[in-house]
């Protein structure tokens, strides 16, 4: 679950360094959608990393982990795409497909039991 652990980390920071970039520099250099979306994205990111440090160390759930880490990561990297380069390739359907991968990783996540009631 270290994997896992590295994943939560890194996805906090990432998702807390756009987040708060949003509150200062970013906030006159990005049009108002673009600002809205990387606030949205940056907390999302920086969530889903927290949540995912949860799960490595108050679980074995490394299918779960793997889907949320992954889901967060596609789905988070082409909102940033978008968002620091205002295109919208035709590839901006991974976005929610890696945004469903990281709920279908909570859903996984229901049938795993707590390391505790092991």
């Amino acid at each position: 679950m270290r994997i896992a652990w590295i994943a939560g980390v890194f996805h906090g920071l990432v998702g807390s360094t756009i987040f708060f970039l949003t509150l200062h520099s970013l906030r006159d250099a990005l049009d108002a959608h673009s600002l809205e979306l990387a606030k949205i994205a940056g907390a999302w990111q920086a969530l889903q990393g927290l949540a995912l440090m949860i799960v490595a160390v108050s679980t074995r759930a490394k299918i779960a982990s793997a889907l949320l880490a992954g889901g967060t990561a596609v789905s988070c990297a082409m909102l940033y795409f978008i968002i620091f380069t205002g295109l919208q390739p035709p590839a901006i359907i991974v976005a929610p497909i890696g945004g469903s991968v990281a709920i279908i990783g909570w859903i996984v996540l229901l049938s795993t039991k707590p390391k505790a009631l092991e």
